[in-house]
C-alpha cells in the first residue's frame, strides 16, 4: 500500500508539475499519441538514448504503465527507492531473465501496459539499433509473443538535451516524442524474425518527420 500511494503521488506530480515545465524550458513535439490504446494489454518499445527517457515518456504517455528496468538500478542507494516505488520490474541483464519476462507477460495479459527499451540499455550514435550496428535484445519480441498483445513503437530525439543545466534555462532545444502505430507480432516466424520485424518498425518510425 505505501508503495502504490507513493507511485500514484509521483504520477500526479509529473503530469501536473513536471510536464509543464519540461514544455516551458524546451520545446516538447509529441506526435501520434492518438495511436496510443488507452484500455487493454499494450507493450511499448522505446530507442534509449538518454537517463531522462524513461520520466519524459512517463509523463507523455497516455496511461499508467510498469517499466522493465535493469537490475543495478534497484541497487542504487538512492534510485533502489525509487524504482520500487515506480512500477519497476527489474531485469537482469547478464542472463535470459525468465523471471522478469514472465512478470511481464503477466501483466500484459492482466491488461496493464508496459515499457522495454529493447536496446538493453543507453544506445547513441554507431551503438543505435535506429542509427547505427546496434541490435535489439530478443526479450521485447518474445514478451510480445507468449502475452500475444499489441506492440506500440516509439521514438524519442533530442533527450540529451536536459543533461545540459543551460537548456532549461536559455536555449530551449527540441525534444521529440513519436508515437507510432500498434501491430501484433506473428507467433509463428522466429525468435530472430521477429526482433527484426520489430526494429523494421522502429526504424520506419524513426525515418518520419515530426
Amino acid at each position: 500500500m505505501p508503495r502504490q500511494i507513493a507511485f500514484w503521488v509521483l504520477y500526479a506530480t509529473a503530469k501536473l508539475l513536471v510536464a509543464p515545465l519540461l514544455r516551458l524550458a524546451f520545446r516538447v513535439r509529441v506526435a501520434g499519441r492518438e495511436h496510443v490504446p488507452l484500455t487493454g494489454g499494450l507493450l511499448v518499445v522505446s530507442n534509449h538514448i538518454s537517463f531522462a527517457d524513461p520520466p519524459i515518456l512517463g509523463m507523455f504517455l497516455p496511461r499508467t504503465c510498469w517499466w522493465l528496468a535493469m537490475r543495478e538500478l534497484f541497487e542504487h542507494w538512492l534510485f533502489g527507492s525509487l524504482a520500487r516505488s515506480t512500477r519497476c520490474i527489474p531485469v537482469d541483464r547478464e542472463k535470459g531473465d525468465v523471471t522478469a519476462v514472465r512478470e511481464a507477460v503477466r501483466k500484459l495479459r492482466a491488461g496493464e501496459c508496459v515499457v522495454i527499451f529493447p536496446e538493453g540499455g543507453i544506445r547513441v550514435g554507431d551503438q543505435s539499433a535506429l542509427h547505427g550496428d546496434g541490435e535489439f535484445k530478443e526479450g521485447a519480441s518474445a514478451i510480445a509473443r507468449m502475452a500475444h498483445v499489441p506492440v506500440l513503437p516509439v521514438v524519442l530525439n533530442g533527450t540529451r538535451a536536459t543533461y545540459d543545466w543551460r537548456n532549461w534555462f536559455f536555449r530551449r532545444p527540441v525534444i521529440r516524442i513519436h508515437f507510432g502505430e500498434p501491430f501484433h507480432l506473428d507467433r509463428h516466424i522466429s525468435r530472430e524474425e521477429a526482433t527484426e520485424s520489430l526494429r523494421s518498425h522502429m526504424a520506419d518510425l524513426s525515418a518520419k518527420e515530426l
